[in-house]
């Protein structure tokens, strides 16, 4: 597979319907790509179909590993390979580890991260036989550290990008191109729900942009806004009496921020 092009190739967007995916669906059409759209509305996603001209609308909810499989096998029925697959569904909402949620955090875990292996049973194999592919799997740079009132939505992120890692190094010398994407925050429906000032927010057709181009590019992972992803690598990294300290001082500062509002 030529990965310097999407002419007429099989690409299949997972959680197509809004925000990231909406935005590349469209960015993947205008180079040619043959697509398939897959989220669980299905009249959102036909209207997305109907607007840029995508081949295929496969609506379905992705905890639901049966579904799945069905939605392959009629991509590999209709076009005889799957070239990509970009899976970028997930499910958001912070909370308080004193006020755990335990139904949220099974539908989290489900969405955001069981589905990626069911994905991975479902798609994986079939890419080994037909010795070329690419799989691309959007985690989250709030994966790449615990802080507060990121859970579970990142601990979800930090399993996925350990997974992608580890199907990184078992695909290595099989053809099949496996791919990590690490955004920052994007202003889409999911990040509406937060209530802080989010640094380096970029709009989804940026996203869009720059998932792109680096599913066309050598490399294993898409990291963005970079300066912000690398000042969050670089913490995650540090001992963690200094992290927790650190933490402590950002979160004195928006509480006084909080209160300085309210008065």
């Amino acid at each position: 597979m030529n990965l310097k092009t999407y002419k007429n190739q099989v690409v299949w967007l997972i959680g197509a319907s809004t925000g990231i995916g909406a935005a590349l669906a469209h960015r993947l059409k205008a180079d040619g790509a043959i697509l398939a759209l897959s989220a669980r509305t299905a009249e959102t996603l036909q209207k997305l179909a109907d607007e840029i001209g995508a081949e295929k609308v496969l609506p379905f909810d992705v905890a639901d590993g049966e579904a799945l499989s069905r939605a392959k096998d009629q991509l590999l029925a209709e076009f005889g390979r799957i070239d990509r697959v970009v899976f970028l569904p997930a499910l958001y909402g912070p909370m308080s580890l004193d006020q755990i949620d335990m139904q949220h955090v099974r539908s989290l875990v489900e969405v955001n991260l069981v589905s990626a292996y069911s994905l991975v049973q479902q798609v994986y194999p079939a890419m080994l036989e037909q010795g070329s592919g690419q799989l691309s799997f959007c985690a989250s740079i709030s994966g790449f550290s615990g802080l507060p009132q990121s859970q579970p939505y990142a601990s979800t992120k930090a399993a996925l990008i350990s997974l992608t890692e580890s199907l990184r190094a078992e695909a290595e010398g099989s053809g099949v191109d496996i791919k990590l994407i690490n955004p920052g925050f994007v202003r889409t429906p999911l990040t509406d729900k937060n209530k802080f000032k989010m640094p380096f927010i970029v709009e989804p057709e940026v996203a869009a942009e720059r998932i792109a181009r680096g599913l066309m590019s050598a490399g294993f992972e898409i990291l963005f806004p970079r300066r912000f992803a690398y000042a969050l690598r670089w913490f995650s990294r540090l001992p963690y009496w200094l992290k927790f300290r650190l933490m402590r001082r950002g979160l004195k500062k928006v509480e006084s921020q909080r209160v300085e509002r309210a008065n």
